[in-house]
């Protein structure tokens, strides 16, 4: 791993998701990993720990070593949510590779990716069960089992190869409490290609591109030597999680430093949700970015406090070279609008020749 000449922290090297999952249980274990609503409208928020977590990665991955798929390949598509989190990890712990499906594809390219991929088992919302109930009929791709994360509601498909995720997670668990150590006795190669994705698309054909867990923990420590993110920051993850973006800097580097990531509502709930979850970070793209920063303006402007905001920017850049730092008390009212607390923002985007 190389060393970054304009470091600004040290950082800390993983060598693989194993050991990802073993500082959660080891430095984060009471601590809430994940918090979110059941709909845009519920008041209540659900939360998970670490403990829960570790627990629910390491029992569905019993699971899928008993349905003998390691060294196999699992698809997952589905929305943000908790279960696509424990599913990835469950299943590149587990000496298998993932393949993470964009979950806005059509019907046509979800099967097609599935056969070309030769993927194995998928894992999946329910909402693309009639997709998968096809491919099954069909009979023209290599699944041999289909995981649905939710309970399968009127499924004409009566197969032992259509399973639901609660059930398999309960399994392992029970597996690994009586001493089922399949999980434990595995011993991973972090150069070996684990995650493999599939392009854009956009100019020709997607072509799919294998990375390694070490390419991601590399990715992870260069991350942990340019940001200092801690384990009382909470990050909203609205970027599709399927992006390598989306799934290395918020959810597998905030998790590595014991952040809470909170799931967002949707993008038309955004600031909504970044005051209901006391948001303190966020990984977004530039152009929304750029769109906040001009809403902003607007609203100064329209206050007509615009040449005090730029007096006052001024000052507070001249006060930073003395280590002085005021910004959060004199820009308190635009951050309110924010939630108050947001102090992290990681911009980028991925492009592809």
């Amino acid at each position: 791993m190389s060393e970054y000449k304009d470091k600004l922290y040290e950082g800390e090297t993983l060598r693989d998701f194993r050991e990802l999952v073993a500082r959660y249980e080891s430095r984060y274990y009471n601590k809430p990993a994940f918090v979110y609503k059941t709909t845009p409208k519920a008041t209540e928020h659900v939360s998970i720990l670490y403990s829960q977590f570790v627990q629910d990665i390491k029992s569905l991955a019993t699971s899928l070593l008993n349905m003998g798929l390691e060294n196999k390949k699992i698809a997952l598509i589905a929305p943000n949510r908790y279960e696509w989190c424990v599913s990835y990890l469950a299943v590149t712990t587990a000496n298998i590779s993932i393949i993470p499906l964009d979950k806005s594809l059509p019907d046509n390219e979800i099967k097609n990716l599935i056969i070309r991929s030769k993927a194995d088992a998928v894992i999946f919302d329910n909402k693309y069960l009639p997709i998968f109930e096809e491919i099954y009929t069909e009979n023209n791709s290599s699944l041999t089992q289909y995981i649905c994360i939710d309970n399968i509601p009127n499924t004409n498909i009566a197969s032992n190869s259509f399973s639901i995720y609660p059930s398999l997670v309960e399994r392992g668990r029970k597996l690994y409490l009586s001493g089922n150590m399949c999980y434990e006795d595995i011993r991973l190669d972090p150069d070996k290609a684990s995650i493999l994705l599939f392009t854009s698309g956009t100019t020709a054909i997607s072509k799919c591109v294998g990375l390694s867990q070490a390419n991601i923990c590399s990715d992870i420590y260069a991350l942990s030597q340019m940001t200092d993110i801690q384990k009382e920051d909470v990050f909203l993850s609205f970027l599709p999680l399927h992006h390598t973006f989306e799934s290395t800097c918020t959810f597998l580097y905030g998790t590595s430093c014991g952040i809470t990531i909170a799931f967002c509502d949707g993008l038309k709930y955004v600031q909504k949700n970044l005051i209901e979850f006391q948001i303190t970070g966020f990984v977004g793209v530039p152009l929304m970015l750029e769109v906040m920063y001009k809403k902003i303006e607007k609203g100064v402007a329209e206050k007509g406090k615009t040449n005090l905001v730029k007096t006052m920017r001024k000052v507070c850049n001249f006060l930073l070279k003395f280590g002085i730092d005021i910004r959060s008390k004199v820009f308190k009212e635009i951050l309110n609008q924010f939630g108050g607390k947001l102090h992290t923002l990681i911009a980028g985007r991925c492009t592809y020749e």
